[in-house]
């Protein structure tokens, strides 16, 4: 029997894991594959892992919050890989339509035929349905949602006429920048602000990135040749840029994300092979974080790049 302990590796928790059956007929793909290595942080795990049960639970839609980077589309691919759960992801924008989340009628084979969209196949099947930045979506677009968000998830399909019920594992996750009440930093381009009505209707967790010992970990797993004092000052030099991005109200519109530090940290042991190079960790910063950035925001990233090499 498969344990929360084996699948996420959370020391302690040698409890049953909610693992489902397959389901016939639907393609691979539908199935997230797995990261090795992948670190959870425990109490959104856990958070997750209720919200992905059967029991009885008072929402089944679930926003998550976050700035670019933490994670947010990651954790609920790698939960439903372990847990074999059928995921159909749906990225959204301004331009986003309820019909694209339907779907819509095709021509085939010289015949017109329905093809679910994304939303109405995790409704079928039990699935998640993940939409993306949904905080991008125009108001009006989201609240055609409201029925597929409420207690009894239904939808009645305009092309057809057809009502369809959630099958009892569905879900309904989101991912926004803001949150929904849009961006007075202007940090998030395109966020709108969405109904009261409509963000009501979700359960509504943070992400935060990893603490700094869970963010070394990850990178020396990645880069384990680079020199521990190096991988802890690349973790530092991440979390002061994060305390000054303009999200936060800093004066920053760079962020360093963990997919960017341990990209960074891929590069840097990368570079340090390639003859000609003098500094590859700072030739590598440049490629991956710094390069395309404003000049002032590179000059004082590397400002503070330079204090904690000397501080090393």
């Amino acid at each position: 029997m498969s344990t929360i302990e084996t699948l996420f590796g959370i020391a302690g928790a040698n409890v049953p894991a909610p693992v489902r059956e397959k389901i016939e007929g639907l393609p691979a793909e539908a199935y997230p594959a797995a990261s090795s290595g992948y670190i959870f942080p425990p109490i959104l795990l856990k958070k997750l892992l209720r919200i992905f049960s059967g029991a009885d639970l008072p929402r089944r839609n679930l926003l998550l919050i976050g700035e670019p980077g933490v994670g947010k589309t990651s954790i609920i691919l790698e939960v439903a890989a372990r847990l074999q759960i059928p995921v159909f992801a749906l990225s959204c924008s301004g331009k986003t339509r309820f019909a694209h989340m339907v779907g819509g009628h095709e021509f085939v084979g010289g015949q017109t035929v329905w093809r679910d969209g994304p939303l109405v196949r995790a409704m079928r099947v039990g699935g998640v349905f993940l939409a993306n930045e949904i905080t991008r979506m125009d108001a009006g677009e989201q609240m055609n949602l409201a029925e597929v968000l409420d207690g009894n998830a239904t939808i009645t399909i305009p092309d057809t006429g057809e009502v369809v019920k959630a099958h009892p594992l569905f879900r309904f996750i989101a991912t926004g920048n803001s949150g929904g009440y849009g961006d007075e930093s202007g940090a998030y381009a395109g966020e709108r602000v969405a109904s009261v009505a409509f963000l009501d209707r979700f359960q509504k967790i943070e992400v935060k990135h990893l603490g700094e010992a869970e963010e070394s970990a990850l990178i020396r797993r990645a880069a384990p040749d680079l020199p521990a004092q190096v991988l802890s000052a690349m973790v530092k030099l991440a979390e002061d840029v994060r305390k000054s991005f303009v999200g936060r109200g800093g004066n920053l519109r760079t962020i360093m994300s963990t997919r960017s530090v341990v990209v960074w940290a891929m590069e840097s042991a990368a570079y340090s092979k390639i003859r000609g190079i003098a500094d590859p960790v700072g030739e590598a910063l440049q490629d991956t974080v710094l390069t395309g950035a404003p000049q002032e925001e590179q000059s004082a990233i590397r400002e503070i790049w330079d204090r904690w090499v000397a501080s090393a």
